[in-house]
């Protein structure tokens, strides 16, 4: 099942961990310790961030904005990292965010130049990853000689990344999946599909000792919501749509088909009354005969307790006190005419029809009709 966290900087100001968690269901953050894109720095809410997280046990890994051109600078780059990683614990990898002017290298020089860093910041004791988009790693660099480091993926989509990933950022300024919104600011979102936790700290990487990896137990088994509140998850558009929802639901745990009912009936119009229907029949919007039965009974509606309200109505059910008065035919009449003439308007002869009992539309001079008063 997957993970729901987020990636922050200095640009989120001071968001708070613990409300991200509470409001929308934080589960673990990755952090920008710092970058090469203006000098050699520090992002400036890093320890504020992470000294949050680190209060209230909120996972957490870092990342580096990347700018070399060289292998050379790639190493040095690594090195500034890991200085800033020293001393503290990171519960997610830690990775290389290769993006901007980096990727005005060719595909071979930042190929060399993104496993230069990696394989330094691995080689000092951390589980080290590349954060890049789906397109990128597709054309900036040979994917295939970057399999041994986790991908972390941004695709702004609904649909996920066709690069394989353990992370995959779904949005940022834009969000197919969620609000892109907590605690009040524009923040990037991501699900992750991997237990790192239990990985590093079991490798007594990122900081731990293999030993302060705490025995394997069993996992206890995922909470599970109602299917009421996942269908309201997926009516806020949570869960996406079509068979990427379907997927998700399923691999998730929960019953697709018990979700997507109540999902159709929470948007199912509201149906009108009986009264209402029987009302609307009088006044020629259901057709007559079969072809109303069939519209009334395809929309959901009791077709017999439809008409004997029709009758109720017309007066059919009180003989003893008729709610009509007769008309005779004249020569030259139509029921339409009639109908103007008589009721005021040419599209009410269906109730003299339905009140005469009529199966077609024929009468003839002489007749006697029932007219509703």
């Amino acid at each position: 099942m997957a993970k729901f966290g987020i990636d922050i900087s200095h640009w989120q100001g001071d968001i708070s961990i613990s409300q991200a968690k509470s409001e929308r269901g934080v589960e673990f953050v990755i952090i920008k310790l710092g970058g090469a894109d203006a000098g050699k720095y520090k992002d400036s809410k890093f320890d504020n961030y992470y000294n949050q997280c680190k209060s209230i046990g909120m996972p957490v890994g870092a990342y580096f904005y990347g700018n070399a051109k060289t292998v050379a600078q790639a190493e040095a780059e690594a090195e500034y990292f890991i200085s800033l990683l020293a001393g503290k614990q990171f519960e997610y990898p830690v990775y290389y965010d290769v993006e901007g002017k980096m990727l005005n290298n060719d595909k071979n020089t930042l190929t060399n130049i993104v496993i230069a860093f990696c394989d330094k910041v691995e080689k000092a004791g951390y589980f080290t990853g590349i954060y890049t988009s789906d397109s990128h790693f597709q054309s900036k660099v040979d994917d295939s000689r970057l399999q041994r480091f986790t991908h972390w993926v941004a695709k702004y989509s609904s649909n996920a990344p066709t690069t394989p990933h353990d992370v995959w950022q779904f949005g940022g300024g834009t969000n197919f999946l969620q609000n892109k919104t907590i605690c009040g600011r524009t923040v990037d979102q991501d699900y992750c599909y991997r237990d790192f936790e239990t990985e590093i700290k079991k490798a007594g990487l990122n900081g731990f000792s293999a030993s302060s990896a705490p025995a394997p137990t069993p996992a206890p088994a995922p909470v599970l919501k109602s299917n009421e509140e996942i269908a309201n998850e997926v009516i806020n558009g949570r869960w996406g749509s079509g068979e990427d929802r379907k997927n998700r639901l399923a691999a998730a745990g929960y019953d697709y088909n018990a979700v997507q009912s109540i999902v159709n009936q929470k948007l199912a119009p509201a149906k009108k009354s009986v009264d209402e229907i029987a009302k609307e029949v009088l006044a020629g919007k259901w057709g007559n005969g079969n072809d109303r039965k069939n519209k009334i009974v395809a929309a959901g509606y009791d077709y017999s307790a439809v008409q004997a309200k029709v009758n109720a109505l017309c007066g059919a059910s009180t003989p003893s006190a008729p709610s009509y008065r007769t008309y005779t035919v004249k020569s030259g009449d139509s029921l339409w005419k009639i109908a103007a003439r008589q009721l005021g308007s040419g599209s009410r002869y269906p109730e003299i029809k339905s009140l005469n009992g009529l199966k077609s539309d024929t009468i003839y001079a002489g007749q006697k009709l029932k007219l509703p008063n």
